[in-house]
């Protein structure tokens, strides 16, 4: 068998494992706990993600916490302590760094799920008025990751973050309201408005999320029934579908 060429190929993972804890520059800490996920085993990840979440620099503290949610979805050895990756993850959720806060509030959804803390931290995220569209629209994948979120005190934020000017964000809300069934009918009028979008995902996430709401308004047969008319095969075939959910024809 070939062997498998990375980036992080030139050196051993013994050899990055020493980067990880001598070398002086961030970017090199970074790039050397990149290599130990490429070239180390899930518990190997485990150890390194762990001993970084105190890095110096807050991208290596992210990325460490980053890569302990991912692992959990792994395989690691029935030795791993996630009990006590929960509270080194804990410690996290008030660093300085929003990037840091966020990716340990992420990482905590999937080590202790219903963990209250990690919520609010990504609740309080998503109130801040200059948080980055794309780290924006991750808070709210994370969130729709979640089973213990207040739909009905999320519609405001959501209604108006349906028409973010970023795409990214309008197609994470929409996808994350799809998912809410009856609760979308607090989102009723920013979801017609989202038919309109110009982004196909938007409409298809908007008409599933009308469909499953259950409300058969006026304004919501009428959207749906021009949206069935759409150019976009899958958003015309899921309004259709929405309509039917709704008791009613295309």
């Amino acid at each position: 068998m070939a062997r498998i060429v990375t980036p992080f190929s030139g050196r051993s993972l013994v050899e990055w494992t020493d980067v990880l804890q001598r070398a002086t520059a961030p970017d090199e800490r970074y790039r050397a706990l990149l290599a130990v996920k490429s070239l180390g085993s899930v518990d190997e990840t485990i150890v390194w993600s762990r001993h970084s979440l105190g890095d110096d620099d807050s991208a290596v503290r992210a990325l460490a916490a980053k890569m302990l949610g991912e692992s959990k979805r792994l395989d690691a050895t029935s030795t791993t302590s996630w009990d006590d990756i929960a509270n080194e993850l804990t410690a996290r959720l008030s660093d300085s760094d929003i990037d840091v806060r966020f990716e340990a509030a992420r990482a905590m959804g999937r080590v202790r799920g219903g963990d209250a803390s990690a919520r609010d931290v990504l609740l309080s995220l998503l109130a801040e008025e200059e948080i980055q569209p794309l780290m924006l629209a991750s808070v709210v994948t994370a969130l729709a990751e979640r089973t213990d979120v207040d739909l009905a005190g999320l519609a405001s934020r959501y209604g108006m973050l349906l028409a973010h000017e970023q795409a990214e964000v309008r197609e994470s809300v929409s996808a994350a309201v799809a998912a809410w069934g009856v609760p979308a009918a607090g989102v009723v009028e920013p979801l017609v408005i989202a038919l309109d979008d110009e982004e196909p995902l938007v409409r298809e996430n908007a008409a599933l999320a009308l469909g499953r709401a259950g409300v058969a308004s006026d304004e919501v047969v009428a959207a749906l029934r021009a949206a069935a008319t759409d150019e976009d095969e899958v958003v015309a075939t899921v309004a259709k579908n929405a309509l039917t959910e709704l008791g009613l024809s295309g």
